[in-house]
């Protein structure tokens, strides 16, 4: 469902409607219902339904093995063994043909006469939200900052909760789990915020971001039409285009959770008005990039691995070496990986990640010289 379709704006008021109506006890329960609709309702499939089995019931599993085994040798075996198993079917899925695309172009360099064939792949909507959610909630488990989930549907509802499944944000159980289980009432001042920023969003979807698109269309189409001024002005539309359209689709669904009584972490922050492309970065997709910290940057950095770089490079290179190089190699990683996230393709490895990498390691060499000057 498109989030700016009349369709979907009569699916949810029909979801808030019997919503309220319900008892507290049993509204989750709607939402559950509300969210497997929407989950499928595009894509209902044998295949479809066996990817939620197979990261709803090992995360629901594995999460009650993990709690009794919080921040030991035996926890970190099993969480490990959740992890493999959401990821190895999240890797199936979305980069299969990219693995096939690089086994072809290796072949044409070695002029092996031999071509793999593409395969096409159904996924469900919102897969890789959900499964980093679930990697994240398994990991908060074996840390002990929650607890695991006892009731299968209440994880199933928020591994599933179809607002955020198109475009985030980035939930947490610790905050967000039990706000999703308990009761709410229609509250009129949160009806009212929660109306005004879906029509925000919608303002930002349908009047900015689409209008800017057929201007970026008209320019992109006909590059040798248009001069060089036209084609910069035709980036920097589409950048707000991107914008707009990503941060309009956020409001609406945080309008819709306001009106629920659900509240959401912020995934925007300003972005245009940073100083710098490091607070750029923190201030676009504040979720994404805080997950990734917590989950990939500072394993990473803690790593035995990297601490045996820091102590090599100490003794080479120095104390400074030591701090700045495995924390490059660390964000090195991360981007890699938030570049992989956003497409199956080398361009946004290359584009969204390691481009990124590579300006914000010019950004902290120069601003270090700098000081030092």
């Amino acid at each position: 469902m498109n989030l700016t379709s009349l369709f979907f704006l009569c699916y949810v008021v029909i979801t808030l409607c019997i919503y309220f109506i319900m008892p507290k006890k049993f509204q989750w329960v709607v939402l559950l219902i509300s969210s497997i609709i929407f989950l499928f309702y595009d894509n209902l499939h044998i295949s479809t339904v066996i990817q939620a089995l197979v990261i709803l019931v090992p995360s629901y599993i594995l999460g009650r093995k993990i709690e009794n085994h919080t921040n030991t040798k035996q926890g970190k075996k099993i969480l490990i063994l959740g992890i493999i198993i959401i990821l190895a079917q999240l890797i199936y899925l979305k980069y299969t043909n990219l693995f096939l695309a690089t086994a072809n172009h290796i072949n044409n360099l070695l002029n092996i006469d031999y071509q793999f064939t593409f395969v096409q792949r159904n996924s469900l909507i919102g897969i890789s939200y959900y499964s980093l959610i679930m990697i994240g909630y398994l990991v908060d488990v074996y840390r002990g900052t929650c607890k695991a989930e006892k009731n299968i549907f209440k994880c199933a509802l928020f591994m599933s909760y179809f607002p955020i499944l198109t475009s985030g944000p980035f939930i947490r159980y610790d905050s967000v789990g039990k706000q999703l289980y308990e009761g709410h009432k229609l509250h009129y001042d949160t009806l009212c915020r929660g109306l005004i920023r879906i029509l925000w969003g919608l303002f930002k979807i349908l009047v900015i971001s689409q209008r800017l698109g057929m201007f970026v269309d008209a320019i992109y189409g006909n590059l040798e039409m248009f001069t060089f001024i036209f084609i910069i002005a035709a980036a920097m539309a589409f950048v707000m285009q991107l914008y707009t359209n990503f941060s309009g689709s956020i409001d609406v669904i945080m309008g819709i959770s306001e009106i629920i009584g659900i509240k959401l972490p912020e995934n925007f922050n300003l972005p245009f008005f940073s100083r710098t492309i490091t607070e750029l970065w923190r201030n676009w997709h504040i979720t994404l990039g805080a997950w990734l910290k917590d989950y990939i940057f500072y394993p990473l950095l803690k790593s035995d691995a990297m601490q045996n770089l820091a102590k090599k490079c100490k003794a080479k290179f120095g104390k400074k070496a030591a701090k700045k190089i495995p924390m490059y190699l660390s964000m090195l990683i991360m981007w890699i990986l938030i570049g992989a996230w956003h497409g199956g393709e080398y361009k946004f490895i290359i584009g969204s990640g390691i481009l990124q990498f590579i300006f914000m390691f010019l950004e902290d060499i120069l601003r270090t010289n700098i000081k030092k000057d």
